[in-house]
């Protein structure tokens, strides 16, 4: 493989287009922030979400993913930006209990019966900290609930704690179709694990990648870096310590602290050191990229490298175009019926909607004609490139045209180059993914702060 140029994108001195200049800093186009998981971000307060469901329009057959949140873990991480709360077998039972009544309140208003499920994620959350009992019901739930006979992926998430990781759960994943295991890691070194707040040490995840691997699962890690105080020397030992253990699939996520996490405070706090800045960051990217090729992986988004396998469930969420998603559980997230969606994220709460024979739906959006147009750019361009005639073809618009003054915008920041039939991310529009895609968002989806879950947690 040829080395990899180290091209850290300029801080232009042009003036920028006016129709971008109220939504960023020119000057400082290039930052680095969290991924965009869904689009478009400005979601507004519903009083009853039946429309969302009943409003199917022509009867048709239809493709979707299936994610269902089970918002419980052993330990709460202090970066976790995500709905989670500490277990409890009692609230556990319930919360079962509540999903049950939402997949009711959904089938009662939606016939999914001509509906296929193409891929199935179960995350939150740790979904293994459910009990043996808990989790066959969640699993015979969504077996007898959904047409399951067409999935080509079936994910389940998990946490390298062995006592959660019995035999009889590897016996209900195989029974109920589970065909792949992902897993949260973040780091090798102990120093980062403690500062993570993870609860398990390197020895412990490397221990259950054996037990995984030895049950004929395939896996997925999850890898974090530019964690707090972190060096560049430590993020390539964190590549020496995995790329060779045979995993098909790993995620790299750059840290991002999210305020209201701990981790936050603490750096805010100056108990613990910052994260890499801007450029120590794009080389770290740089060396990941350039390790993991290596190594046999392929990257198809700013995120997650495969060897021999995508995650079907990543690419259906946003290579253009997007397939529709039905989110299931507190605090879940959802692309479905022309509508981007939230369920309330409080599992009290969401008790009491489903408790009505309600969809516990709390924040939603009816899209827009130019906000589908503009999602199938912002989420497809996180597979490096858009092809412009498929654009043309979904929408009717000439990509070149319709983004002009974005797409000169991100050229000259070094950020993407057309070529041919297609728009193309450089190295730099890779790493700082997210510019690309802000600038081909809706000017309100610009200036709205995309919510994590903690804003949400705290209606």
């Amino acid at each position: 493989m040829t080395a990899l140029t180290r091209q850290v994108p300029p801080k232009p001195s042009v003036s920028p287009p006016s129709n971008l200049a109220r939504i960023t800093n020119y000057q400082d186009l290039v930052k680095i922030e969290e991924c965009v998981r869904y689009y478009p971000p400005n979601l507004e307060p519903v009083s009853n979400g039946v429309e969302i469901f009943s409003a199917i329009g022509e009867s048709r057959d239809r493709e979707i993913d299936l994610f269902v949140d089970v918002p419980y873990c052993g330990t709460i991480c202090g970066f976790c930006p995500f709905n989670v709360y500490r277990y409890k077998e009692e609230e556990a039972l319930r919360y079962i209990d509540s999903l049950e009544k939402e997949i009711r309140a959904i089938r009662s208003l939606n016939d999914l019966t001509r509906t296929r499920v193409r891929t199935v994620w179960v995350g939150g959350g740790t979904p293994t900290r459910l009990s043996i009992a808990s989790m066959n019901r969640l699993l015979e739930l969504l077996d007898t609930n959904f047409d399951l006979r067409t999935v080509v992926e079936f994910t389940m998430e998990i946490k390298p704690t062995q006592s959660d990781l019995v035999e009889e759960k590897f016996d209900l994943f195989r029974q109920y179709g589970v065909t792949r295991i992902s897993m949260g890691v973040q780091s090798t070194e102990q120093k980062q694990l403690e500062i993570l707040g993870r609860g398990h040490t390197a020895k412990d995840a490397l221990e259950v990648v054996d037990k995984i691997m030895g049950a004929g699962f395939p896996l997925n890690i999850d890898m974090m870096y530019r964690l707090p105080g972190q060096k560049h020397k430590e993020v390539e030992q964190d590549l020496e310590n995995v790329r060779s253990l045979g995993i098909d699939h790993m995620s790299w996520f750059p840290y991002v602290p999210h305020q209201g996490t701990r981790l936050a405070s603490r750096i805010s706090n100056q108990q613990v050191a910052k994260p890499a800045d801007r450029e120590q960051y794009f080389a770290m990217f740089e060396t990941v990229l350039e390790r993991l090729s290596l190594a046999g992986y392929d990257q198809y988004t700013p995120y997650h490298f495969a060897k021999s396998r995508r995650c079907d469930y990543h690419v259906d969420r946003w290579k253009m175009p997007q397939l529709e998603t039905l989110g299931l559980g507190p605090g879940a997230f959802s692309f479905f019926n022309g509508n981007i969606y939230t369920n309330e994220h409080d599992p009290a709460k969401y008790a009491k909607m489903v408790n009505e024979n309600v969809p516990p739906v709390v924040l939603a959006k009816k899209l827009t004609q130019t906000e589908r147009t503009s999602r199938l750019a912002v989420l497809g361009v996180k597979f490096f490139g858009l092809e412009l005639s498929k654009f043309e073809t979904l929408t009717g618009e000439i990509f070149t045209n319709y983004y002009k003054k974005e797409t000169d915008l991100l050229t000259r920041a070094g950020l993407v180059e057309l070529k041919a039939d297609c728009l193309e991310c450089t190295i730099a529009g890779r790493a700082f993914n997210n510019d690309v895609a802000t600038a081909f968002a809706t000017d309100v989806a610009r200036r709205t702060k995309h919510p994590q879950a903690l804003d949400l947690m705290r209606r």
